[in-house]
Parts: C-alpha cells; sequence; structure tokens
C-alpha cells in the first residue's frame, strides 16, 4: 500500500474529527464511531491505503467475542439476584456504621471488578447501596463515589477486570495470571493509600450517627435472590472460568473460547428465550470497539504510529523512563477521555515501542495509566460516567466539586503509586 504524507494527514483529521464526535456528547458514540469509520474507509479507497478487507483484518475479533461472552454470561448471573444478595450481606455485616459501610462496600466492588466488568459491578451495587443509606439517615454519595473509583481500581488486577486491559491483554498476548502477578501488588497498595485518603476527607461523614439499623439488619438477603440453584451453578461455572483464565498459560485455551463457552452455557441454563438473555449484551459497545479498532487501523496503516512511537523512544533510551511517560500519558489523558480510546490509539504506540525495549513493562504501565488515571475526572472512565448518571436518575446530582475531592485525590494518588509499582515490576 502507498503511504504519502497526504494520507497520514487525512487519517489523522479524520481520526480526530472521529474522536471530536465520540467525545461532544452530541450524539452516542457507538454512531460517532460508525461515521469515523465509513469515512476512514472512504478516504482508504480514494488514497489507496485501506480496503475493506484491510479494515477487517484491523478488528480483533478475539475482543469482540472475549466481551459478548462475559456480557451473556454476568447478564445471567445477575438475573438470579446475585449481586442484590451479596451487596445487602455486606452492608449488614457494617452494622450501619459509615466507616464499615466504605470499607466493606469498596473492597467488594473492587475484588468483584477483578473479575466482572466494573461497569455491571456499579449498575448493580449503586441502587442498593443509595437504598440502605436511605434506609439508616446516612449520605449515599460518598459511598457511590467510593464504588465507581474502587471499581477502576480493582478492575486493574485482572485481564476481563476493565475494557482496556482485554484490548491489552490480547493485543500483547498477556496471560490472565501474568496481570495478577504483576497488577495486584499495585492494586492492593492503591487501594489502602484510598482508604487513608477517604478517612481524611469524609472525617465528618465518618462521624454520621445511622437510624432504624434494626430495620437494615430484618431484611433477609435471601429474598432477593430468584434462583438459588441456578446461582450456585452459576457461581460454580465461574469459579472454573476463572480457572481457565488462570491456566491458559498451560492449558493454551483463548480466554475468548472461555469466556464464550461460559456465556453458552448460561445462554443454555437460561429458561428465557435467547432474545431475552441477549438483551444483557451491551451491543452499541461492541460496535464501538470496532469502530475504534478500524480508526486506530488507519492511523496504523499511514504509519503514523510508529513515527509517535519513534518520537517517544528518542527522549530516552531508558526503558524505565519511557514506562513512567507512558503511564502518565494514559493516565493523564484518559482523565479528560473516556480510558478505551485512549487505550486503542496507544496500543499500536506501545507495541512499537515494544520492539525496541523488549519488556513487558511498557504494557503494564499502560494497563495502570488508563485504568487508574479514568478516576481523576467523572468522565475518565465508563464506571464514572454511568455511576453519576445512575446517582442523578435516583435522586442524587453529584457535583464535579465532590468528584474532585474524591476521584481526583485517590486518582493521582494511586498513579503515584503505580509509578513506584513500576520499580517492582521491572525485577519480576
Amino acid at each position: 500500500m502507498v503511504k504519502t504524507d497526504i494520507t497520514q494527514i487525512v487519517t489523522l483529521g479524520i481520526f480526530i474529527f472521529a474522536y471530536i464526535l465520540i467525545f461532544s456528547g452530541k450524539m452516542d458514540r457507538m454512531t460517532a464511531a460508525l461515521i469515523g469509520v465509513i469515512t476512514m474507509l472512504a478516504a482508504g479507497y480514494a488514497l489507496h491505503f485501506m480496503d475493506f478487507e484491510d479494515m477487517l483484518d484491523y478488528v480483533n475479533w478475539e475482543v469482540i467475542i472475549l466481551l459478548f461472552g462475559m456480557m451473556t454470561f454476568v447478564g445471567e448471573l445477575a438475573r438470579t439476584g446475585f449481586f442484590k444478595f451479596l451487596g445487602l450481606k455486606t452492608i449488614k455485616l457494617a452494622k450501619g456504621k459509615p466507616w464499615l459501610m466504605f470499607v466493606y462496600l469498596t473492597t467488594i466492588t473492587a475484588v468483584v471488578s477483578m473479575f466482572i466488568d466494573n461497569v455491571t459491578t456499579v449498575l448493580l451495587m449503586i441502587p442498593l447501596t443509595a437504598e440502605a443509606c436511605e434506609m439508616i439517615n446516612i449520605n449515599p454519595i460518598p459511598l457511590i463515589l467510593g464504588e465507581a473509583v474502587f471499581s477502576n481500581i480493582g478492575g486493574t488486577a485482572t485481564l476481563i477486570g476493565d475494557p482496556p486491559n482485554i484490548l491489552v491483554g490480547i493485543a500483547a498476548g498477556l496471560t490472565f495470571d501474568a496481570f495478577i502477578v504483576n497488577l495486584i501488588v499495585p492494586v492492593i497498595s492503591s487501594i489502602i493509600v484510598s482508604l487513608i485518603l477517604v478517612k481524611l476527607i469524609y472525617k465528618k461523614w465518618l462521624k454520621s450517627e445511622p437510624k432504624n439499623v434494626h430495620e437494615l439488619m430484618k431484611i433477609d438477603e435471601w429474598t432477593y435472590v430468584k434462583n438459588v440453584r441456578k446461582m450456585k451453578i452459576l457461581l460454580v461455572l465461574l469459579l472454573i472460568m476463572i480457572a481457565f483464565f488462570a491456566t491458559g498459560s498451560y492449558t493454551h485455551i483463548p480466554v475468548a473460547f472461555v469466556a464464550l463457552a461460559g456465556g453458552t452455557i448460561a445462554l443454555a441454563l437460561s429458561k428465557k428465550t435467547p432474545e431475552e438473555v441477549l438483551k444483557a449484551v451491551e451491543w452499541p459497545t461492541l460496535v464501538f470497539f470496532i469502530g475504534l479498532f478500524v480508526l486506530v487501523g488507519g492511523l496504523q496503516e499511514t504509519g503514523l504510529l510508529t513515527q509517535m512511537a519513534n518520537a517517544i523512544s528518542s527522549v530516552s533510551s531508558n526503558p524505565f523512563i519511557i514506562a513512567i511517560m507512558i503511564l502518565w500519558v494514559a493516565g493523564l489523558s484518559s482523565s479528560v477521555v473516556d480510558n478505551i480510546p485512549i487505550t486503542a490509539a496507544l496500543i499500536p504506540v506501545v507495541a512499537d515501542l515494544n520492539a525496541t525495549y523488549h519488556t513487558s513493562m511498557l504494557w503494564w504501565a499502560l494497563v495502570i495509566g488508563a485504568d487508574i488515571g479514568g478516576n481523576i475526572t467523572p468522565i475518565g472512565s465508563s464506571a464514572g460516567v454511568i455511576s453519576m448518571g445512575l446517582a442523578k436518575k435516583i435522586g442524587y446530582d453529584i457535583k464535579n466539586k465532590e468528584w474532585t475531592k474524591m476521584g481526583t485525590t485517590t486518582g493521582i494518588a494511586s498513579l503515584v503509586v503505580g509509578t513506584f509499582s513500576l520499580f517492582l515490576i521491572a525485577l519480576i
């Protein structure tokens, strides 16, 4: 294919145009991405740098299949009432004490987000949290913010915890167990640092005196479970899936196949029609991912991303310095725009850099930056956007100032923790 300065200028212009549309909020992001795809493909035909077959080659179908399988599985598990059961059980263990509620709920959210998409986690946890807080007459906003922030931190630890991880893991060939080994320490450290900061930030809220706790304790969490047998079967299935994810480097079974198999089994166990079950699949999100792959593919095809990688590598010959740059570029970029498209754009750049430096530390820097940097602003991650919107829907209009107090503080602190963690990752 012919690559000229004109093609690079055109593809960069289309890419920027598409991203402006995506983040403008004037149309849904799927439609914006598709407009970018059509424009990029039209330019590809006109300037001879991309055709329809090239476009399909740039789509990472393994990512799409993995997301589809997990969405189907999680949808069925949610339908059993498991997440409501888990949330209420956690709230009751705290006995209405604000600090214990914060620690328990955010920790549970972080842990669940390691294995279940964090957007799904906050969608299920926040309404129940708000309901319980109203019952005992305490302000739920710190808890809602905590669940959003900690879902991003927890999701950093595993291959399936956050969409950017899936993108990086499959593109770089990183295994599930490699994520755990390299990222569990920075994740746990970030959680501890964030909890310390929250205790300082919300001193007054932590002194709130809950009321009607006895009413909360009377609620039977099992009443939320609609199908105990199915819930238990799906939880066993989830453990089996996690075992296959964790042993992928030995079994050589792709994570996408495991996710698809789990989703298919959940579909077979359901008494609902396939049409009803598949409502849990976020089809616009899948199409959005396809669009991102094509847009980034256009930049790759014209050599722009390779040039960007060369520019970064010219700053220093030290891979550690390059890793720190990647972490903070990804982190600060993800604080202004959604971390999924930022990750998609940076993956080819890091791949080129990795060909020079031959260290997986660059990939871990990208994951930490993209995932945790999304906490700095309410629009930096899908979980943050969803949490703010859901809170407003149930009657709590959280102002940006409130997010800044917790999210920005813990987000920057976690990026600092991640930066120091690169020393440890370099030794692994």
